[in-house]
């Protein structure tokens, strides 16, 4: 799945700078620097004499300010900008620093938390990406597609648990506290869906304060999380280096034709909109079937995010959406993924990320098993790629990466920093549907080990 005449995340063409002016015309992504230096000192102007009404006006303004700085940054400094995770990596540690710092007060943190969170802006990016990436799958690809990629994220399950547990021997942590307290909430699908519920599991199996068990997990997950993000930047340079890897956002081999590839998304903007339109059709239908409809099929719960793929998979496969709508959601995408992703990035920093928590709570022990966890995800995707036909680097992002960190913010920060953001259905196959699997499996170890 994707574009391979997508608009690459970082690339695009900027502006030239006037030799008279020198640096003070040099752009930030397509932002004149002088226009962003007056806009982040209105920003902190207006933060020193708490002037700003908490809207959201002021929260855009925030995250334009604080994304692109960052973002610029991290696409700048040598190492980082090619092993480390780069703009989109530093994009939310930096948010979420200021905050940490008091820079960003609390009033303006709170009112991002609110767009984030009670506003539901981080659902409305991922639903736009989810439904463009699956409608642009040609039909004949979609049994492929989805047959191939489930069993692709169970073996990857089972080689992250496999090193997980090498991990914890070789920093001397025995292999039943290495599946319970450090596998099971990395690959749980994050905090909401994942960590919270597990540790609920985890509170009812031995009398004490799910609260214990959650205050490492999600830590652990956070940390396991930025290694996912270095791992996903590590593997865009490889699939540079060595083309036969990747398919530079295709999941399937011989998708996408050499012709295909070169043709020009000629959408106008009424097809922009009718896309949209599907997108956000499609969020609340799924939200109905996945809340109000069917939660639960038997004792799984059932993300609506998962519904959405399924939905969109039917719809797909039946043609009911009509081209202009796909071809608008492709310009959409172009748009989001071009322009607004260090925006966004920003966001889930603020929101999602706890500075402090994270460097107080890095260990060797936690580290290094967190980073076998995510190694073998990716080793076990890579070798079964292989089997079914996918794109290496692709099938160990998607599948591997993306089931080993904090669930739908999580995938946002490894597409972004891999440059694979149209890989987000299938991510969010890994993230929702292998995250269902692990909670069936923690059921079954605390009930076995935990006291």
């Amino acid at each position: 799945m994707g574009l391979k005449n997508e608009i690459p995340v970082y690339s695009e063409a900027q502006p030239a700078a006037s030799s008279k002016l020198g640096f003070i015309n040099y752009n930030v992504y397509g932002l004149p620097l002088w226009g962003w230096l007056a806009g982040a000192a209105i920003l902190s102007f207006s933060i020193m004499t708490k002037s700003l009404p908490v809207n959201f006006a002021t929260d855009i303004l925030v995250l334009f300010v604080v994304g692109f700085f960052f973002g610029k940054v991290g696409d700048t400094l040598p190492i980082w900008k090619d092993y480390l995770g780069g703009g989109s990596l530093l994009a939310f540690l930096g948010a979420s620093y200021l905050v940490s710092t008091g820079i960003i007060t609390k009033d303006v943190s709170d009112g991002v938390k609110t767009l984030f969170d009670e506003m539901g802006m981080l659902d409305f990016f991922i639903s736009v990406i989810i439904t463009s990436s699956i409608l642009s799958i040609k039909r004949n690809f979609l049994a492929k597609a989805i047959g191939g990629f489930i069993p692709l994220v169970l073996i990857g399950t089972l080689s992250a648990f496999v090193l997980a547990i090498v991990g914890g021997l070789i920093v001397g942590v025995d292999y039943k506290e290495v599946i319970m307290n450090y596998a099971l909430p990395i690959m749980g699908g994050g905090n909401g869906a994942g960590a919270i519920p597990m540790s609920q599991i985890w509170g009812e199996v031995t009398g004490k304060d799910p609260k214990i068990w959650y205050s490492s997990a999600i830590t652990i997950l956070t940390i396991s999380n930025i290694f996912a993000i270095m791992v996903g930047a590590l593997l865009n340079g490889l699939g540079k280096k060595v083309p036969k890897w990747t398919g530079n956002g295709e999941l399937i081999k011989g998708q996408v034709t050499k012709q295909e590839a070169k043709e020009k998304n000629t959408a106008s903007m009424e097809d922009a909109a009718f896309g949209l339109f599907v997108a956000v059709a499609f969020y609340a239908l799924s939200n109905f079937v996945g809340v109000g409809l069917l939660p639960k099929i038997g004792s799984f719960s059932i993300h609506p995010y998962a519904y959405m793929v399924i939905l969109l998979i039917i719809a797909n496969a039946l043609d009911i959406i009509p081209e202009r709508a796909r071809n608008g959601l492709k310009k959409v995408n172009e748009f989001m993924m071009g322009k607004l992703l260090f925006v966004f990035l920003a966001g889930v920093g603020i929101t999602y990320t706890d500075f402090s928590a994270l460097v107080h709570a890095l260990s060797l022990q936690t580290a290094v098993i967190s980073l076998f966890t995510v190694f073998g995800a990716v080793a076990g995707c890579w070798i079964f790629a292989k089997v079914v036909g996918f794109y290496e680097i692709e099938a160990s992002i998607a599948g591997g990466l993306c089931h080993v960190n904090r669930g739908g913010s999580g995938d946002l920060e490894i597409l972004g920093a891999s440059n694979r953001m149209i890989l987000m259905s299938y991510a969010q196959l890994a993230t929702r549907l292998g995250g269902a699997i692990i909670l069936v499996l923690a059921s079954f170890f605390f009930g076995l080990w935990a006291k």
